[in-house]
């Protein structure tokens, strides 16, 4: 399963109806997923109004988009007063970095319906110049590592060991798929890890690449059935994945 799938998956047995994505560049994503309200925030859209236009033909309700051309941090701080907006579902897909992609659950959290669920992207890098912890794409590629391909997750995997070692009150689990998505919703831990903040700061892709399942608690993508199950049964639902 890719984003797309896991997302509209989710988003269709929750019959969620609000829908946030933080880091949409050209709206690759955003602009598929069917959702009753969809809210885009990336400090530089890339969607061209040629684009839009095509999408709303596809899906009328594309025409009902709103798109926030800020910071993640700053579409946090209006909302708070000004937009007010909360969700059902939300994708992160920002900066990949550590400490911007937990700034960006903590403000998800605050934000997040009942049963709603936040996912984060490149979760699970599979090698150490994909999980190199660069401030940018545009650093990591200029830094000429070993084993570069242009694919860069950064280190967004220590955002999930630091909830799974500090949080008794969040599900969190890292899908094996489309470069590990993490999935975040509210309820009692699968187990908790013990390490303590200085310890993931101080983390490698080696400690990572030792302790993957461990660390992320690492599921199939067939696992997504049955969390959907258990976070809202609903009679008569049928989930359909392929």
């Amino acid at each position: 399963m890719n984003r797309l799938e896991v997302i509209q998956a989710i988003i269709d047995y929750n019959r969620a109806k609000t829908y946030l994505e933080i880091g949409v560049e050209g709206g690759d994503v955003f602009l598929k997923i069917k959702a009753g309200k969809k809210i885009a925030v990336d400090p530089e859209i890339q969607i061209t109004i040629k684009s839009k236009f095509r999408n709303i033909l596809k899906d009328f309700s594309n025409i009902f988009n709103k798109y926030y051309e800020m910071t993640s941090d700053d579409f946090f701080k209006i909302n708070s007063s000004q937009y007010k907006y909360y969700f059902d579902i939300i994708f992160i897909d920002g900066l990949h970095t550590y400490e911007q992609s937990l700034k960006d659950v903590r403000n998800s959290l605050k934000y997040l319906n009942k049963n709603g669920v936040i996912i984060v992207h490149d979760c699970n890098p599979e090698s150490e110049s994909i999980a190199y912890p660069a401030t940018s794409w545009e650093d990591a590629d200029s830094l000429s590592l070993n084993g570069w391909t242009g694919e860069w997750s950064g280190d967004v995997w220590k955002t999930i060991a630091y909830l799974r070692s500090t949080q008794k009150n969040l599900r969190v689990f890292v899908l094996n798929c489309d470069h590990g998505l993490g999935v975040i919703a509210q309820g009692a831990p699968e187990n908790i890890l013990t390490y303590s903040k200085e310890e993931i700061d101080n983390f490698s892709y080696s400690d990572l690449d030792k302790n993957r399942k461990k660390i992320l608690n690492l599921k199939s993508s067939e696992y997504l059935k049955a969390f959907l199950v258990d976070i809202k049964p609903k009679t008569n639902n049928k989930i359909i994945l392929d």
